[in-house]
């Protein structure tokens, strides 16, 4: 393996003849660079200097991640040649010409990269916030997977600030029964929760609250979360901002990274997201 101090020189030397930087689809199994659709290309002095902090600064493994990849870093020279590339794998890795330095370096500042992939447009973003999150707000579901129905599941609902308006409608039914709700049913909450709290605003702020406060994977993405999601579909991205921007509630956060895991990547819902997202995952 080639020693961390050479590398650190490579990079620099890469780096000082980069005029253009583009974000492109595929990681290390991907088609030819040249060939890849262009997702992000940075041309001003203060973009480019910005990704080079971002992807070079941090840590380097002595390993690598056993996936592709998902994103591609392409540098190029002032002739639009390649001067090298990084596939990025997961939240915060990135790997420098993997096939010769097979050296994996884990990032400063990960939340920070990916907000700015997110600004640029890059997607599938934010989703990458959903494991770290989960490891923050201790989310890893334990047994049971999914709520159960009657008096055992009132607790669950208390725990996840469920408005108590809905615990007679949701107490008949499992948290996995409640993710397979006709849209009736949905119908019903939704008629419920609105005559309660009139504010769409509110509504997305207890909406998202609960989001995110349900254990992953299963009752988040297929229990309770389905309802949820149901019901947060009828506000507007608007609303979705003013909530996550008049609360600094971190299960708010975790409610927007889940919802945007299942719908397009929101431009305004990245730019709201991006100050508590680095609050609650600072640089390591």
């Amino acid at each position: 393996m080639i020693a961390e101090a050479a590398m650190r020189d490579w990079l620099d030397d890469a780096w000082c003849r980069t005029e253009v930087v583009q974000i492109v689809t595929g990681g290390e199994a991907g088609e030819p660079l040249d060939g890849r659709e262009v997702l992000a290309e940075l041309r001003s002095v203060e973009s480019i200097a910005a990704v080079r902090a971002l992807t070079t600064t941090g840590r380097f493994t002595g390993d690598i991640c056993r996936c592709h990849g998902g994103q591609t870093v392409v540098l190029l020279d002032s002739c639009g040649r390649v001067t090298t590339s990084a596939s990025i794998h997961g939240f915060g890795s990135v790997s420098w010409d993997r096939p010769r330095f097979r050296n994996d370096l884990n990032v400063l500042d990960p939340a920070g990269l990916h907000i700015f992939l997110a600004r640029q447009g890059v997607p599938r973003q934010l989703a990458l916030f959903l494991a770290p999150l989960t490891d923050l707000l201790d989310l890893h579901e334990g047994r049971p997977q999914f709520r159960p129905a009657g008096k055992r599941g009132q607790r669950y609902l208390a725990e996840r600030a469920v408005p108590d308006v809905l615990h007679p409608l949701l107490l008949k039914f499992t948290g996995q029964e409640v993710g397979a709700f006709s849209a009736a049913q949905v119908e019903d909450v939704r008629r419920t929760l609105t005559a309660a709290v009139g504010s769409p605003e509110e509504r997305a702020a207890i909406l998202l609250s609960w989001l995110g406060r349900l254990p992953v994977p299963a009752e988040a993405l297929w229990g309770e979360g389905v309802l949820i999601r149901q019901l947060l579909a009828g506000l507007s991205g608007t609303d979705l901002v003013t909530a996550v921007t008049t609360t600094s509630s971190a299960h708010v956060v975790m409610g927007v990274i889940n919802a945007t895991m299942h719908s397009d990547e929101d431009m305004h819902l990245s730019e709201a997201l991006s100050r508590p997202l680095r609050r609650l995952l600072p640089p390591k």
